[in-house]
């Protein structure tokens, strides 16, 4: 049990596996490959887990990803549950799929990782952090890279306009003193996610906490600050302070999925704002008595901010309709291979 505890076991877990057979062993995800999951702990002599073709057939986030938690058979090392999940980090997938992409689940703290370089994005950050709050997962903001630039008081700042109250944190990933802000969400028991783009030090941040060369660094691209590739799949791996951590490769691209209330969160000032408008039904651009508009002309609000709420609204909305869809089309099709497999059953007895 010590050991579970250690990777994050929790009684939200335990009262699930009393539900279940008692010859059931839960174990947790901790990589995932195109053939199956590697586990911790093993179970019996198992490390390694494949996925069977039916939790391919469900919609995607019913399948299992790096922080879940399993029950696996000990005797031939299948799965055969996944426990339902505290939280859940995922986005649209990139490309024209349209399905759904898990980053990592039942995680306690996102570290959003940005430099404080050319990569310093707000628009991003504003991403990871719907995606976040949508989770009901604590952010916290990590400004890394903080010793390459004389002005680290110009990003914590426009980092605090996207929160009054976030955690920012601006650190030299390289130097473990300067992490030491860090350590009080790195806990015995705390799961701990990265999110951010390639080269903004990432892997170096885990090996620093980890002590040892946990993950593969390269610098970035001396021209223009941006990031090369390092990490190439998510795993988690355990840190001496007790938590584990999930390192991930870098993501550029971070289209909502479902993250309707994570905006609200995120957006809270704007959606408050909007209460006060004349019309219940203000667009917020040219309508008399809006709040809004009132708000960025006394300079309480930043057009900016605005401009990017509408476009995350937007985005959001599409993709929820995108996967509605798609949603119906998975369960018309799991029906017919259930009702197909019945059929072949019947005919085999």
């Amino acid at each position: 049990m010590d050991e579970l505890l250690s990777i994050g076991w929790k009684p939200f877990f335990q009262q699930q596996m009393l539900q279940l057979d008692e010859h059931l062993q839960p174990a947790r995800v901790i990589a995932v490959q195109r053939t199956g999951l590697t586990v911790a702990p093993a179970v019996g002599t198992h490390t390694f887990v494949s996925v069977s073709g039916r939790f391919f057939i469900q919609d995607p986030v019913q399948r299992p990803t790096v922080g879940d938690w399993i029950a696996i058979n000990p005797d031939t090392g299948s799965l055969e549950v996944l426990l339902e999940r505290l939280s859940l980090i995922k986005r649209l997938s990139p490309g024209t799929s349209g399905e759904i992409q898990l980053i990592a689940a039942n995680i306690d703290t996102a570290f959003l990782v940005t430099s404080c370089n050319a990569d310093f994005n707000l628009a991003r950050l504003e991403r990871y952090l719907s995606v976040v709050m949508e989770a009901d997962i604590q952010p916290v903001i990590v400004l890394t890279k903080m010793d390459m630039t004389d002005n680290v008081d110009y990003f914590r700042d426009e980092a605090r306009k996207l929160g009054a109250h976030l955690a920012i944190e601006t650190v030299n990933a390289l130097d473990a003193d300067s992490l030491q802000g860090l350590l009080g969400w790195c806990g015995t028991g705390q799961s701990i996610a990265l999110l951010g783009s390639s080269g903004v030090g990432k892997s170096t941040l885990v090996n620093t906490l980890a002590g040892t060369e946990l993950q593969i660094t390269k610098s970035a691209r001396e021209d223009d600050d941006k990031g090369r590739h390092t990490t190439t799949h998510r795993s988690l791996h355990k840190l001496p302070s007790g938590g584990v951590i999930l390192d991930s490769p870098g993501m550029r691209e971070f289209q909502l999925a479902d993250a309707e209330q994570g905006l609200g969160s995120l957006f809270a000032d704007i959606e408050t704002l909007s209460e006060q408008c004349k019309f219940n039904d203000c667009k917020h651009s040219a309508e008399p008595g809006c709040a809004v508009q009132q708000a960025i002309e006394n300079g309480d609000l930043e057009q900016r901010r605005l401009d990017s709420y509408f476009k995350l609204q937007r985005e959001d909305l599409y993709n929820r309709e995108t996967l509605a869809e798609r949603r119906a089309r998975y369960r018309q099709f799991a029906k017919t291979v259930k009702h197909a497999t019945s059929q072949a059953d019947k005919k085999r007895s």
